[in-house]
């Protein structure tokens, strides 16, 4: 006779799935409280070791030494307010001959939360700091897209 167990593989199976994009919430905390909050779709982490080669006398390989460590990403999402230069800068405009104040620093937090997948944690980018800022603007029904281009002092798994 065969006893199937119907509890133990939904829990197999649940373990086995893959996060998707509704299961993760972004939201993005700056000097002056929440900003930003709900308004990004996708969050792109790129964190490298940019390490160095060192070559001994004679040799055509080399060691490796460690490198910088940089944290790099961009948000995307359609464009929704139109203070994004005084949400980034402080500053409703920029110009030349006029004084330009410190970008604001934020923190980008990622958290997963599905308990039917098992899946569950946090991921917060530290101090980021936005050095782009892109709109593409097409006639038509296309949304404007916006993508925010940041660099990251820290990354911490929560």
């Amino acid at each position: 006779m065969f006893n199937f167990d119907l509890q133990l593989f939904s829990a197999q199976f649940s373990a086995q799935c893959p996060a998707q994009g509704f299961d993760v919430t972004i939201d993005i905390v700056g000097p002056n409280g929440p900003e930003f909050v709900g308004q990004y779709q996708e969050l792109n982490i790129n964190l490298t070791d940019e390490d160095e080669e060192y070559y001994l006398t004679g040799s055509r390989t080399p060691k490796l030494l460690d490198g910088d460590i940089k944290i790099e990403g961009n948000l995307k999402r359609g464009w929704i307010n139109t203070d994004i230069i005084s949400r980034m800068y402080g500053k409703t405009s920029i110009r030349r001959g006029e004084s330009t104040l410190s970008s604001l620093r934020f923190n980008i937090t990622a958290t997963i939360d599905s308990p039917t997948k098992g899946i569950a944690g946090r991921i917060r980018l530290d101090d980021c700091k936005f050095n782009g800022l892109s709109l593409a603007i097409k006639a038509g029904k296309s949304i404007v897209e916006k993508d925010m281009k940041f660099k990251a002092e820290g990354i911490t798994q929560l």
